[in-house]
């Protein structure tokens, strides 16, 4: 028997399986087969030849298997090979033998074996039995409970077990910690990891793994470069899961130097290794460093995942890079790899920032239209290119395939109403996300105040100003631009010293709303006073787009050369051709044809081929009667080859965006709206309501 046991014990090692199955065979010819030793030894050598069959039939074969470390052994071995379901049949089977209990070596292998199958309710019932047997004082079964606590996604049951521990080992501070990253608790896994170093314990690659990586959740890189340092002065090997983590932690807080130098220096690199630093240059466009990694990649091992793709797709979106986002399509193609939401969603992107919305719409068709993210992003595509009507035709497209919106969609939906001024679309987007429960959303509630104040529904607005959960600066701003641009300037200035008592602190964009407000409302001097009060209380500078509310300010109440001083005065706008332009048309408002004649020769300097200069000026000649010099611009103009772009207009009659171009014959109804207008026109000249200088453009 001893020369059988030696023979089977270097079989397992060298895992023999002939030779075993030789001395099994020994086993039962010499009456054996019940022999406990013996029987566990075949059961671990068929179960490392994977011969799982064989090693359930030595098992089972045993007239009385009655030695617990039997069945430890072979609970232990079903849960090493992932084979959960079985493993928990034999415990089951375990607890039919009266005279055997479950012991310390039993229960860790049940625990993980419990945690494998993801039952929850199960490892209640363990835990309640480990109560009573008292077997839960022992710190390899409770680190196991925590565990399965931890893999069922129990976190408070997992966080309980661990603070009710009178011992602990490193594996449990790493059970514990890992289950506050994985419950989106990052900085209270940085926080345990503090206390397990207080008490004693030395970090393993598992618990720096993790900590790590929390650091890049948060994008803490004092604390990351903190256990960075730690790590080089312990001595610690950064092995490959160290290694990953720090060239993804590097990468996403921006230091992708660093993050390549660990990268390089990594023996062996893993897949998530290349999917960390291509998505760190990924975030910051660095195209050519994300397609060159690519290359490197491709060249060695280890292939491209879709995690991958995706990065690379991102990449190409900011660059616009639409060759590369192409090559890259191609690649999943021939690779025959099945795309997911994300692969999708980043191809749909990539062709609507390239502009090339049929390539777009050609992904779309092909993917399939269950999810709401699908929608969305073709949507928020439409939307980017500004093509607002067929946003809205999605949105329609949508609900008829029975896919509910979320807040992004309804964020983005709201978005093209504001642009296109669709106020009874608006409404009806309104009643939908009340009926679904968004009015709690403040990025919703946000889109839906700003739809309001941009369609002119002022009261609309307000009603929705008072319902926000919670006011920021992007909702008062709001407000005070749809007071301002609606000719209710001074309850827009109100507004803003409201906000000025409230937390909410005014910015750029406040301020520009404010500028705005005061020059819809002619109040110069309350212009120029919030002007200055922008710099001298809050420390703003001034933008282009604050001195062009300033010029328009004053130019609209006559100030013109005032403004023109400012201009002259302040070196960064001098020649800033879109404030000369601002002038320029408040000098053809006003009648101040001197000031005018001298800005037009300014912008034509800048831009001899832009058609409004010319225009204006020639308005304001014919204006003088001055008709030489109006053949003159026309007739330059016509040597330029300059013409008025065609101006477009949209109006919503029963939720539908109709949209005209001058003199376009395409509208079905061309021929009756012409027919109409020439109509009002009579009308108008017959009441002397159409000044001579007005010219209504047929569609």
């Amino acid at each position: 028997m001893e020369i059988l046991f030696s023979s089977l014990r270097k079989c397992v090692s060298s895992k023999s399986l002939m030779l075993g199955k030789l001395i099994h065979q020994k086993m039962v010819t010499s009456g054996l087969q019940n022999n406990i030793p013996l029987c566990k030894n075949l059961i671990d050598l068929y179960f490392s030849c994977q011969y799982f069959d064989y090693a359930k039939l030595v098992f089972k074969r045993i007239e009385n298997p009655l030695d617990i470390s039997l069945w430890n052994a072979i609970i232990a071995a079903y849960t090493r090979n992932h084979m959960y379901i079985e493993a928990f049949q034999i415990y089951q089977s375990l607890l039919q033998y009266p005279y055997l209990n479950p012991d310390s070596f039993t229960y860790p292998s049940v625990l993980k074996a419990c945690a494998g199958l993801g039952k929850h309710y199960y490892g209640k019932l363990l835990h309640s039995r480990l109560l009573k047997s008292g077997l839960l004082f022992d710190i390899v079964v409770r680190s196991s409970l925590v565990g399965l606590y931890a893999k069922c996604s129990s976190f408070d049951y997992a966080i309980q077990v661990f603070d009710e521990m009178p011992d602990r080992d490193v594996a449990s501070w790493n059970t514990i910690i890992s289950c506050y990253y994985q419950d989106g608790k990052a900085q209270k896994a940085l926080e345990l990891y503090g206390k397990m170093r207080e008490s004693g314990f030395e970090p393993n690659s598992v618990t720096l793994t993790v900590v790590i990586s929390s650091c890049a959740r948060l994008l803490d890189l004092e604390r990351g470069k903190e256990i960075h340092r730690e790590i080089l002065t312990n001595g610690i090997i950064l092995d490959s899961f160290i290694s990953s983590a720090l060239v993804d932690m590097y990468g996403k807080c921006g230091c992708l130097d660093t993050a390549k130098g660990i990268f390089e220096q990594m023996p062996k690199k893993t897949l998530v290794a290349w999917n960390s630093l291509i998505a760190g240059y990924s975030s910051v466009g660095d195209t050519k460093e994300c397609i060159d990694l690519f290359m490197r990649m491709e060249k060695g091992v280890i292939k491209a995942n879709l995690t991958t793709i995706s990065s690379m797709l991102l990449a190409c979106s900011r660059a616009a890079e639409l060759q590369v986002g192409r090559l890259i399509h191609g690649y999943v193609i021939r690779n025959r790899m099945k795309p997911d939401i994300f692969v999708i969603s980043g191809l749909i992107d990539l062709y609507f920032k390239c502009g090339r919305v049929l390539s777009a719409e050609n992904v779309f068709k092909m993917m399939p239209k269950a999810s709401v993210v699908c929608w969305n992003v073709m949507i928020s595509g439409y939307i980017t290119v500004g093509n607002y009507v067929d946003a809205l035709g999605m949105y329609n497209g949508m609900k008829l395939a029975g896919v509910k919106p979320d807040a992004v969609t309804f964020s983005s939906i709201l978005s093209a109403c504001s642009h296109l001024a669709a106020l009874e679309k608006g409404k009806e987007i309104h009643n939908c996300l009340t009926e679904a429960g968004f009015e709690t959303n403040e990025v919703v509630m946000g889109a839906l105040l700003d739809m309001y104040a941009k369609c002119g529904a002022v009261n609309e607005a307000l009603a929705v100003f008072h319902k926000l959960p919670e006011r920021d600066i992007v909702s008062w701003t709001c407000m005070i631009t749809a007071y301002g641009s609606h000719g209710q300037a001074l309850r827009a200035l109100r507004l803003f010293d409201e906000m000025q008592l409230s937390n909410a602190k005014p910015d750029v964009i406040t301020f520009l709303a404010v500028l705005s407000a005061c020059s819809h409302g002619g109040l110069v001097d309350k212009g120029c006073y919030y002007f200055n009060l922008m710099s001298d209380k809050y420390g703003i500078k001034p933008r282009t787009e604050h001195y062009s509310c300033l010029i328009d300010l004053l130019g609209r109440a006559g100030r013109l050369w005032e403004a023109y001083s400012i201009l002259q005065n302040t070196p960064e706008i001098t020649e800033d051709v879109g404030l000369l332009s601002t002038l320029f048309s408040a000098c053809h408002l006003q009648k101040e044809f001197k000031l005018g004649e001298e800005i037009a020769e300014l912008l034509i300097k800048k831009d001899v081929e832009d058609s409004s200069t010319y225009i204006t000026l020639s308005n304001m000649y014919a204006f003088e009667k001055d008709w030489e010099k109006v053949r003159m611009v026309r007739l330059k103009m016509k040597k330029l080859g300059l013409k008025k772009n065609p101006g477009c207009s949209w109006i919503e009659i029963d939720k539908r965006i109709q949209p005209f171009f001058v003199e376009d014959q395409s509208h079905a109804q061309a021929e009756m709206l012409n027919h109409c207008l020439s109509i009002l026109t009579s009308h108008m000249e017959k009441d002397e309501c159409c000044h001579h200088n007005i010219h209504i453009e047929s569609i």
